[in-house]
């Protein structure tokens, strides 16, 4: 069984934590922060949480970790704390609408399956071909893979689902926008789409529910896996 989507990550939590004390606090460039010890307790966390999301800050040139001394505030990188701070808030913004969408689209695809017609499914079959074929030439397919979904969400003919989906939209479409600066983002989906279509035209509600949320836990790892 695929694993389920989990909550935010607690790294990234700590990760907001220490940002956020470094801009309450106004720290500069080369500033000191409590040690690992205090900081452990100030959040209650583990020493190993607390370690990944360290190499996590000082990968991107927030903190310096200097052995035997301290922690600092890396020396001339002050301005990219924001940058971090949006980075993870846009990060946590797409894990909440992935989970959003598992629950949304379980049902959507009931629907589909059960009220779309012929010709409806005919023209899923059009999205897809051509999203597939831009697939395998190696092209960008982002409209596509757009069209794909919205497609599936209007033949579901449920007109409040619609709405719920349309509503979040405007985080949605991040998906189809390179989100977090990612280079050609969940490519491993991208074949399950097809396997989604074929699903819904043999009218299988369970396998196409299956896939679906395959698909969406390769996108949830894709994201997650962002540092």
């Amino acid at each position: 069984m695929a694993d389920k989507i989990k909550r935010i990550p607690l790294q990234s939590e700590i990760i907001r934590y220490i940002q956020e004390y470094i801009e309450e606090n106004h720290l500069k460039a080369g500033d000191r922060l409590p040690s690992q010890g205090q900081l452990i307790q100030m959040m209650g966390v583990s020493r190993t949480s607390l370690r990944e999301a360290m190499k996590t800050l000082e990968a991107r040139g927030i903190i310096k970790v200097r052995n035997g001394k301290g922690i600092y505030v890396s020396e001339g990188e002050g301005s990219a704390i924001p940058i971090l701070l949006d980075f993870t808030r846009e990060k946590e913004r797409l894990l909440d609408i992935l989970e959003v969408r598992k629950v949304l689209e379980k049902e959507i695809l009931r629907m589909v399956i059960h009220r779309a017609e012929p010709e409806e499914i005919q023209e899923l079959g059009e999205i897809t071909a051509v999203l597939m074929e831009k697939y395998h030439r190696g092209e960008q397919q982002t409209m596509e893979d757009k069209k794909f979904h919205y497609t599936i969400y209007r033949l579901s003919h449920n007109q409040v689902m619609y709405e719920m989906i349309l509503s979040i939209s405007n985080v949605m479409d991040r998906f189809w926008e390179f989100p977090l600066d990612m280079e050609d983002p969940f490519l491993k989906s991208l074949p399950l789409h097809e396997k989604l279509y074929q699903a819904i035209c043999e009218k299988n509600v369970k396998k196409a529910q299956a896939i679906n949320e395959k698909l969406l836990n390769a996108i949830y790892q894709d994201i997650r896996n962002q540092r």
